[in-house]
């Protein structure tokens, strides 16, 4: 009975943090087109751009540890393996949540950028690229929302899943005085 209430509670954190990260790194490639759609190119919207980026970075490792410190203090018989699993469903969750989200930045969002970046790409390239190498270039375009979806659904899965397995070693934190009385 411990086990199943163990797992529903790690579901609905999953599903609550996944919906967090989602929502971060959406509003990361939000940010993001909001700097170049302001021409902020060139350093300043270069440092601009770092900072975003690494303020996304660190924030959700943080915010991972936050999550399974939590989960690990609200269900004290949990193991380190349940507190594992509860990061990788996060992970998945979220990275499902982001890779949607890019997607609809692709095909509606942000559709006539991504249309005029494919254009202006395709004309520089077809001054050096025989006619029948421009083709299958757009013909990849056309699958580029397919290839983003899977690309980042599998990126941010195996990264979040990887963070989650590096902090579930230490939470709970490992106390060799934990089973310890004065007894012994």
């Amino acid at each position: 009975m411990e086990q199943n209430t163990i797992r529903s509670n790690r579901w609905n954190e999953a599903a609550r943090y996944g919906l967090i990260f989602g929502g971060i790194s959406s509003a990361y490639i939000y940010l993001g087109n909001l700097i170049v759609a302001s021409g902020l190119t060139g350093t300043f919207g270069s440092i601009l751009s770092f900072v975003l980026w690494a303020a996304k970075f660190v924030g959700c490792i943080k915010l991972m540890k936050y999550a399974m410190q939590k989960f690990s203090y609200e269900n004290p018989s949990a193991e380190r393996s349940d507190i594992f699993k509860l990061g990788r469903n996060i992970a998945v969750l979220s990275a499902l949540v982001y890779s949607t989200y890019a997607v609809a930045d692709i095909m509606y969002i942000s559709a006539e950028y991504y249309q005029a970046a494919y254009t202006t790409m395709l004309t520089e390239m077809a001054k050096t690229l025989p006619a029948q190498d421009i083709e299958e270039l757009k013909n990849m375009l056309a699958d580029l929302p397919k290839y983003t979806f899977i690309g980042k659904l599998i990126y941010c899965s195996l990264f979040g899943i990887v963070l989650s397995f590096i902090l579930s070693r230490n939470i709970p934190s490992k106390n060799p005085f934990i089973n310890n009385t004065d007894e012994q």
